[in-house]
């Protein structure tokens, strides 16, 4: 995934939904990761891409935060009761200067293309951070429901311009360990949650402790 590129200029790219965190943005950036199905059975392929923007000193200063644009293009294979379509965007954040977390939310997306989670809160993606950035403690992900962004969209009921598309869902990817991917399968995300929050653990430090 190391061969992203810049987009150039951010108005390139589909920043809707974002505007709580580019509102106070000192400065923004867009990240493009190529992609390509695999072959079908005509051997044809398809290339896509994933944008991943980049806000740093968001949440606070000495922080960046990494937001897909462009997953919600992604099928999920999630409807609402109703039967309506659910697409997901990704966000996390790091320490400033620990860009591998661009990478790890790009893994999101392919997790989403290659259909190999079920995408919603308390999904689990097994090896997203230690595929891309080895020898972290939390190697793997969990989605949650943002918390840590007061002002960012996090469900838009709209259906696009012409009303008719998807409802669009964002989703956190948390870092955990492995004890604590086993936990979740065990107990559940929100019981995991639950240690986190009573450990008053870093869920930006991907090195951080295990709370299980």
């Amino acid at each position: 995934m190391s061969d992203a590129s810049t987009v150039p200029g951010p108005d390139k790219a589909d920043l809707s939904g974002l505007e709580g965190l580019l509102d106070v943005a000192e400065s923004v950036r867009v990240l493009r990761y190529p992609h390509e199905t695999e072959a079908d059975e005509e051997g044809q392929t398809t290339e896509w891409h994933c944008d991943i923007v980049v806000v740093d000193n968001v949440p606070a200063p000495g922080f960046t935060t990494y937001a897909t644009v462009g997953a919600r293009e992604l099928p999920t294979n999630v409807t609402t009761p109703d039967g309506r379509q659910i697409r997901s965007e990704f966000v996390t954040v790091g320490r400033t200067g620990h860009r591998a977390m661009a990478d790890v939310l790009d893994a999101c997306a392919l997790a989403v293309a290659t259909g190999s989670i079920h995408v919603a809160p308390g999904a689990v993606i097994p090896g997203a951070v230690g595929l891309v950035d080895s020898g972290r403690r939390c190697e793997h992900l969990v989605l949650t429901p943002p918390f840590l962004w007061p002002d960012l969209q996090v469900v838009d009921e709209t259906g696009g311009p012409d009303g008719t598309g998807p409802l669009l869902t964002r989703l956190q990817a948390v870092p955990i360990t492995s004890a604590e991917m086993s936990a979740v399968a065990r107990d559940g995300a929100d019981a995991l949650f639950e240690l986190l929050d009573a450990a008053d653990a870093d869920v930006t430090n991907p090195d951080r402790s295990s709370v299980v």
